[in-house]
């Protein structure tokens, strides 16, 4: 009766609107289903936050700069580059709305990141210099298990006050962060990242820097022959990512006809991801007006686990597992710390004509000491690290509303890789994708982040077909449908088979009211066991979502959702549901943002677990998995008291009312209230 009365209170409340700076970034990742990657959700934040202060020339602009507005999918910049083609060039970015598919939404989203005409910098010289300052601090409560303190006589032996002891975090309950970044317009730039999680130390025998993590990077553009030159930390996106990819990859999602990748081959990493980037000196060459060089060489040290020698090997050999947490709070995680040398190259040639783009790249790379394989029927094709070298061919060209895309990858090891699609345009209202990928068991690249169902690009088949379609100018529908099928065993999926994953999502507008509905179904096969025999079968998700977006008036705004989920696996039948009202604020002058959420969720366990989105701090990362039963609600403030100086505040509370105890092992909190508080300022001089 309870949660009834829940619901009706949450449909009657009033639905007031809003305006941001950023457009609706969470929008933007539930199109995606960016769920599990920080490092992902901060490279699109960094990428429009720079777009803010440089922002694309719609008159001029190719398909590759316009995909980095991440909020058009490719059947849209299609759309957008035919109408160029045939009617010129745009005079105002209203004129957007005659483009088919893009709704005055879709203006909303890229209008602070676009303009129309030659584009002049507001009166700078060349010597003009920009800075950002951003520090953060970040705590949870109450403390969790792994803080807290021991005494020797608490323990009978001395080996057991020792094992607590190499596990207890060593630093204090608070996380930080500190970013500068200097520009000089578009000629140079040089940035610094330094953090700590919660629990690590600062200056230890381990990180002699100060924090547990050190970034930074010089970039110089002389624009002659040497188009660009980074020194430090870098990032790498080539062709469809079957070799080399960092950062946002869009995938399968609900903007159905965004899998086409536009990389930008080397630039500079501002990330906090302790893993996924690369670290030495990259450049970027123009040797000709269509041709395009890059060439790069990474040494840096990894976190890994080094494993018992094996002495019945003809040679005693060292191996080791990575360890890519990031997390270095006691003894035993700081052991692992940098315990790999991992030195990458790799060279990209690519010729960009009027009617095709065609791109060749080599990578080596060789972990010191090699990777252990493990010892599980899945593992068997692990990446051992040792002078992989692979190589690729990658292309894209179109034609009468066709455009084709895809990347050919070879592994040293005598494996393949490839991935091709066709997209096509030419009926009005309507585009369709379709995708076509082969992944051998046996190719595996370290950086690769390509399409597929898993991130490791590796033991997989599949065939894609996407539909985009605008019936009427107030409703869009997207689908999909995906078909694969696994080579070789995987995690919990010690059988190979086949899956398949249907998505569908309608919006309708009705003036300013918003209504969406989604449904997404899901069966892959996975093991289930029977005394001493190993059986496969389907484990299916389904998901239903609607939500409700009413504006009343340009300060206030809120959203309700209601999400429903299945999870199906032979005789187990588990459900959940959440419920939330959101609230956001701006004020007219745009100097505070609020946004408040109150939510109710109850699942049956975490098989049923439903993803959202939660509005943070800038850069800040957060899409919580709600499971079990219980209440969230959260507070997220903007204010920008001057113009050069903007403070942020995050705090939220989790209730459980059904648990005494949160987490186990080392998070373990005994209480059944988690509260979270993040502050943050940024100085942009």
């Amino acid at each position: 009766m309870r949660q009834i009365i829940y619901v009706v209170i949450l449909f009657i409340l009033p639905y007031p609107v809003y305006s941001q700076g950023l457009p609706d970034i969470e929008k933007l990742l539930e199109a995606n289903d960016i769920e599990s990657s920080e490092s992902y959700y901060e490279d699109m934040v960094n990428t429009l936050v720079r777009l803010t202060g440089q922002p694309i020339n719609i008159n001029t602009a190719g398909f590759d700069s316009l995909k980095t507005l991440f909020f058009l999918s490719d059947a849209q910049i299609d759309n957008l580059l035919e109408f160029r083609k045939k009617q010129g060039a745009f005079t105002h970015p209203n004129e957007l709305l005659l483009v088919v598919g893009i709704s005055q939404q879709d203006l909303s989203n890229i209008k602070p990141f676009i303009h129309v005409g030659p584009y002049t910098p507001t009166k700078t010289t060349g010597h003009h210099l920009s800075q950002e300052i951003l520090a953060r601090l970040k705590t949870n409560r109450p403390k969790q298990a792994g803080y807290k303190k021991y005494s020797r006589k608490a323990f009978l032996y001395e080996k057991d006050y020792l094992a607590k002891q190499r596990t207890r975090f060593e630093g204090p309950p608070v996380g930080t962060l500190f970013k500068y970044k200097l520009t000089n317009m578009q000629h140079w730039q040089g940035g610094l990242t330094l953090e700590n999680d919660a629990g690590e130390n600062y200056f230890t025998q381990k990180q002699n820097t100060g924090f547990d993590f050190l970034s930074a990077h010089l970039s110089f553009t002389p624009r002659k022959i040497i188009n660009q030159v980074i020194v430090g930390d870098y990032k790498l996106q080539w062709g469809q990512g079957l070799i080399a990819w960092s950062g946002y990859s869009s995938g399968k999602s609900t903007s159905t006809l965004s899998n086409e990748k536009s990389g930008n081959g080397i630039a500079p990493y501002t990330s906090t991801d302790e893993n996924r980037f690369l670290r030495g000196i990259a450049l970027n060459i123009h040797p000709a007006r269509m041709l395009t060089t890059e060439v790069f060489v990474s040494y840096k040290k990894t976190d890994g686990n080094l494993l018992d020698l094996d002495t019945l090997a003809p040679e005693i050999l060292q191996t080791a597992t990575l360890y890519e947490t990031g997390y270095h709070r006691n003894t035993a995680e700081c052991e692992k710390k940098h315990n790999l040398k991992e030195l990458t190259t790799g060279l990209s040639v690519r010729l960009n004509h009027k009617y095709f783009r065609i791109g060749m790249q080599f990578l080596y790379y060789n972990f010191s000491p090699a990777l252990s394989i493990g010892k599980a029927s899945y593992q068997q094709y692990n990446e051992t690290g040792v002078h992989r070298t692979l190589a690729s061919i990658d292309y894209k060209t179109g034609g009468y509303h066709f455009y084709l895309f895809g990347e050919t990858a070879r592994s040293d090891n005598g494996t393949w890789a490839t991935v091709n699609g066709l997209r096509y345009s030419g009926i009005p209202r309507l585009a369709l994708c379709a995708l076509y990928r082969h992944y051998d068991k046996g190719y595996r690249s370290h950086y690769n982040n390509g399409f597929s169902e898993y991130s490791n690009t590796t033991n997989e088949e599949g065939y894609y077909l996407g539909l985009e379609s605008s019936p009427f100018a107030n409703i869009r529908i997207n689908a999909y449908y995906d078909r694969f099928r696994f080579f070789s065993p995987r995690y919990q999926a010690t059988i190979p088979g086949t899956g398949q994953e249907t998505v569908g999502e309608i919006t309708l507008t009705i003036h300013a009211w918003e209504y969406s509905f989604r449904f997404k179904h899901e069966d892959k096969p996975e093991d289930y066991k029977i005394g001493n025999t190993l059986q496969s079968v389907s484990r299916i998700k389904q998901e239903y979502r609607l939500q409700l977006t009413c504006p009343v008036c340009l300060q206030l705004q809120a959203r309700i959702r209601a999400s429903y989920t299945r999870y199906l696996k032979k005789e187990k039948h588990e459900t959940g549901y959440l419920l939330y009202q959101d609230f956001m604020y701006t004020s007219i002058q745009e100097k505070l943002k609020a946004q408040f959420r109150l939510a109710y969720f109850d699942t049956d366990s975490y098989n049923a677990r439903i993803y959202a989105y939660e509005n943070n701090v800038l850069y800040g990362y957060s899409f919580p998995a709600y499971y079990n039963r219980g209440f969230r609600s959260y507070l997220n403030l903007n204010w920008k008291p001057y113009p050069l100086i903007t403070f942020y505040l995050k705090a939220g509370i989790t209730y459980y009312p059904d648990k005494s105890t949160l987490s186990s092992s080392l998070t373990q909190v005994n209480d059944n209230k988690l509260f979270d508080l993040t502050l943050q300022i940024r100085i942009k001089l």
